[in-house]
């Protein structure tokens, strides 16, 4: 598996002879065909494909096979590794060849790592072995290709678009000489780091490659699949149009390795909504068919409840069909829990917004399990957990909840170990759009009634010492806070006081103010009115200017 046309050859290609001669089926396959690395005018103007062709004639292999998969935009993600793993059941693989996770290509790293997770999702058996392009690695296995090498060559000369950029051809020779310095009759080699899949599931496996986990953790970056872990996003679904929006909302996050599980809640056939396939797997997860034949409507809790059952990920995130995730919401909850081992969930902030999208108010609390067994202050999508923690506690949702089912159903993750707060807000609800009638005293899940019975589930669950210090805690807070009320008061009867005196003195400048101007007008007017007069002077015989100047003047003869 190739990222990009020429890297099966740069790569491999001396080893891919001799597989050929030794009568392997041999088979490559290019996941992008490396438009990024050319100046195109159009797609259909890319010559890199035609030239991997023509190298895998020069080598008499057969021509690779071409995914189109975007160059330099590959994404860790469940899509890409299923369509690996699937590629590999059909061909009945038993040697998987990757570039290298030291190569620095973003997408070299990324097709290492798919193509780990799938070789090690398979039954039958496949060996791996991680090939060098543009840097060295630390092999253990060198292949001596002295005689493979003058062919290689030749077909390296068939990627005339990439020579006029980078002298790879150079590259590769000076690579060969390096690797068969020193060993005793090699004018050329190849090197591989060999590892079988199944060696993947043991723990210590990363401490036997070399620097390679070392590099990387240094820089933050994966060394194996399980430091990219899944991510199941759960979705109860009634078939609204508003479920488009929170799909898309997904699609856009900046965490690659999702599964969106769709459940369908409406009684209903469910379809699937559209979206990107490249980016994220999505499936519709519908209740067993009841007696009768009809799928059977679910409640808010037994649809949540058939979420968990079909997770496959190791984080699980619950998203309601008319909320929607900012792009780093994930990102930031998987960075925490991979951060903070003995956590069993992450949160952050949640704002609520109006049905006009207007600021409600903000959920951004820090985290303490005493405030949590009070109240819910957590909305269901500001949270990410660790499935394992739901199996450990054996925790589900109480399907004779009709509302505050995810508030019982964090306090009984709770009793497992502590949330991290990851603090800021990266999530959006948009109060209005439900259904669920929580703040209106005249309905029935009004959230007053269901708030008692869960806090009496809790007492009988834990026993009443939980209860007693929740309220101890709320007691002490309250207290804490009247405290603080009073001092914002007396401090705001001190500004009150400073604004009044302010707005006395204001006026009284303002009343000078109004004076001055007065005054300012008389002298205008008088001005005015001197300056007609002279006009008029200026415009009367001489003989009557010390008349009428005396006039003016108050003057008598």
């Amino acid at each position: 598996m190739a990222p990009h046309p020429d890297d099966e050859v740069l790569g491999c290609a001396g080893l891919l002879l001799q597989a050929k001669r030794k009568g392997l089926h041999v088979e490559s396959l290019i996941v992008t065909a490396g438009q990024a690395g050319v100046d195109l005018v159009a797609e259909m103007d890319n010559p890199r494909l035609a030239e991997s062709c023509a190298a895998a004639q020069v080598l008499g292999l057969p021509e690779p096979q071409c995914w189109h998969l975007p160059d330099r935009q590959l994404r860790y993600n469940l899509p890409l590794i299923e369509r690996i793993a699937q590629t590999l059941r059909q061909q009945s693989v038993h040697w998987l060849l990757l570039p290298a996770l030291t190569e620095p290509h973003p997408d070299h790293q990324v097709l290492a790592l798919a193509g780990m997770a799938a070789a090690r999702s398979l039954l039958q058996p496949v060996e791996i072995l991680f090939y060098e392009v543009g840097a060295p690695s630390q092999p253990n296995v060198l292949v001596d290709i002295s005689e493979e090498a003058a062919l290689k060559w030749k077909a390296l000369a068939c990627f005339a678009s990439q020579e006029e950029r980078h002298s790879y051809l150079r590259l590769a020779q000076n690579m060969a000489q390096l690797r068969a310095f020193g060993q005793a009759g090699m004018q050329a080699a190849e090197a591989f780091w060999h590892l079988s899949a199944q060696d993947l599931q043991r723990p210590s496996v990363m401490s036997e490659m070399a620097y390679w986990p070392l590099q990387r953790n240094s820089m933050g970056l994966a060394s194996e699949p399980t430091q990219q872990p899944l991510v199941s996003v759960l979705i109860r679904s009634m078939s609204r149009p508003s479920l488009f929006d929170a799909v898309t909302c997904i699609a856009q996050q900046t965490y690659a390795n999702i599964e969106v599980l769709i459940i369908n809640a409406s009684g209903l056939p469910h379809s699937v909504p559209p979206y990107p396939a490249q980016r994220i797997s999505l499936r519709v997860v519908d209740p067993k068919v009841s007696t009768n034949g009809n799928l059977p409507s679910l409640g808010r809790s037994a649809a949540a409840n058939l979420g968990l059952q079909s997770a496959r990920g190791e984080f699980a995130l619950f998203l309601d069909d008319d909320d929607l995730l900012k792009p780093e919401h994930i990102d930031r909850l998987v960075n925490a829990l991979q951060t903070d081992r003995t956590a069993v969930a992450s949160y952050t902030g949640v704002r609520v917004e109006g049905v006009d999208g207007q600021w409600l108010r903000d959920y951004d609390f820090p985290w303490d399990a005493r405030r949590l067994r009070g109240i819910n202050y957590l909305p269901i999508h500001a949270v990410l957990f660790r499935l394992h923690a739901v199996t450990q506690t054996q925790a589900c949702f109480d399907e004779g909840l009709p509302v505050l089912e995810d508030w019982d159903f964090w306090c009984q993750l709770s009793q497992q170990g502590h949330f991290v707060h990851v603090p800021g807000v990266s999530a959006i609800y948009r109060q209005g759009l439900g259904d669920s009638h929580l703040s209106d005293p005249l309905h029935g899940n009004h959230w007053e009634r269901w708030h008692l019975r869960i806090l009496e589930q809790h007492a009988v669950r834990w026993g009443a010492g939980q209860q007693s210090g929740a309220l101890a805690w709320y007691a002490l807070a309250l207290n804490q806070a009247e405290l603080l009320h009073e001092q914002v008061c007396r401090e705001r009867e001190r500004i009150d006081a400073q604004l009044r005196q302010a707005q006395l003195q204001l006026q009284q400048v303002q009343q000078k103010m109004q004076k001055t101007e007065l005054q300012c007008l008389n002298i205008q007017a008088e001005w005015s009115l001197t300056q007609r007069s002279l006009e008029l002077l200026q415009q009367s015989r001489p003989v009557r200017w010390a008349r009428v100047l005396r006039r003016l003047l108050g003057l008598h003869n």
